[in-house]
């Protein structure tokens, strides 16, 4: 009999093999998981300088984990063995309190040639660099500037959460250099709010909520000296959209904490708003050289794309996800021009800032640095810089801003 059992584990062990083996060849690599919303590793160029160095190595690794056969599966199961075993975090996720998550790991940029493995700490130097130049930016630009840097959910959700708050502290701290120029602090009043139970950022998203950016834009006109045009929550229409699954709940694999509710909150004259989406683009002069110049190649009324409310990437809805430039202007007539430089927080800061002001937006994390052409260019008359924490230590874009 025990020989049997044996026979049977190596023989369905050997058939399983085969299986996934047979399905790892027969089915064609994927090449974007919805599930994650992330673009998954493609089989890597051979070079032999990247088998010397060892990146071909780490590519074919990459490239085995990603195109795994039902990887979403095992992922789930590596999640909720995780939770079983009580280590709280799976993937560089933490799981916290009601279903909170939080990212605490992430790829760092130490120069810009160098980016580390998933890690807690941040270089110095990196944030320094961003931190300077963004207060160089604010004080030459010739325009009234206002510089928001939304903390992590790691940072505002400290509460749900057993993570020493060192980090948060020490970056808090170098933030505050930024105090003599325009700059908002966001982190105290986010700690309240989240600790008196209200929903300013999802559980399963690393962004701020509706409500968290209303706050927000409430501390913008502020800034601005516009305190008595700050609309009431009241004048907003708040629609609620089910099954909203962020980015941390995909890379987290915690398949059974429940989704957000995004909300998108609407005053009723979006139809009075149009949106162009811009690039940069390489077009014949009539001397029949080639030059570059910012041109549309998307338009579309107001600033809600409601196709995305229907696939997972629901947050993708605010200004069509991620583009280069784009303007979001009034149909009726000109107003004041404001030029926002930003990272995805900004997005649902657009249903408020565009009440009041024409928006020249410029996606600086994307790796455009020059805004100064597109103050220039559009005439704009304000500044408004929004650069969550997390970019700040995993990328170096702010250093060239300019």
């Amino acid at each position: 009999m025990k020989r049997i059992c044996n026979l049977l584990t190596a023989v369905l062990f050997a058939a399983f093999l085969f299986v996934c083996g047979a399905a790892f060849v027969l089915l064609p690599d994927q090449g974007f998981s919805a599930e994650e919303n992330r673009v998954l590793a493609q089989f890597p160029a051979f070079t032999w300088g990247r088998l010397a160095d060892g990146s071909f190595s780490s590519g074919i690794n990459d490239y085995f984990a990603d195109q795994f056969p039902v990887r979403d599966l095992f992922v789930g199961i590596k999640g909720v063995s995780e939770t079983v075993l009580l280590r709280g975090e799976n993937n560089g996720v933490l799981l916290g309190k009601d279903g909170q998550l939080a990212v605490r790991r992430f790829r760092v940029y130490k120069s810009r040639l160098v980016q580390t493995d998933d890690m807690d700490y941040y270089y110095e130097n990196t944030v320094k660099r961003n931190v300077e130049a963004i207060r160089q930016y604010a004080e030459t630009n010739g325009m009234e500037t206002v510089v928001v840097l939304p903390p992590r959910t790691v940072d505002v959700c400290a509460d749900a959460f057993s993570y020493p708050g060192e980090i948060t502290e020490s970056l808090h701290g170098a933030f505050s250099e930024l105090e003599d120029t325009g700059y908002i602090d966001l982190l105290p009043l986010f700690r309240e709010k989240y600790g008196a139970g209200e929903y300013v950022y999802y559980r399963g998203d690393h962004h701020w909520t509706a409500l968290g950016a209303y706050y927000a834009y409430r501390e913008i006109m502020t800034a601005f000296g516009m305190e008595a045009d700050i609309l009431p929550r009241e004048s907003f229409s708040l629609e609620e959209v089910p099954d909203f699954y962020g980015t941390t709940w995909s890379r987290a694999g915690y398949k059974f904490v429940g989704p957000d509710v995004l909300t998108i909150p609407t005053t009723g004259h979006e139809d009075e708003l149009e949106t162009t989406c811009l690039s940069i683009q390489a077009v014949k002069g009539e001397d029949g050289k080639q030059r570059r110049e910012l041109l549309p190649y998307k338009t579309f009324d107001g600033w809600l794309v409601r196709d995305y409310l229907t696939e997972k990437d629901k947050y993708g809805a605010f200004l069509d996800g991620t583009h280069l430039v784009q303007t979001v202007f009034s149909k009726t007539g000109e107003r004041e021009r404001l030029l926002v430089i930003k990272d995805s927080f900004a997005n649902t800061l657009v249903p408020y800032l565009s009440a009041h002001f024409d928006l020249v937006i410029v996606n600086l994390a994307e790796g455009e640095e020059d805004a100064s052409r597109y103050a220039e260019q559009f005439g704009t008359t304000r500044a408004l810089i929004v650069y969550n924490w997390e970019n700040m230590i995993t990328n170096i874009n702010p250093a060239g801003l300019r």
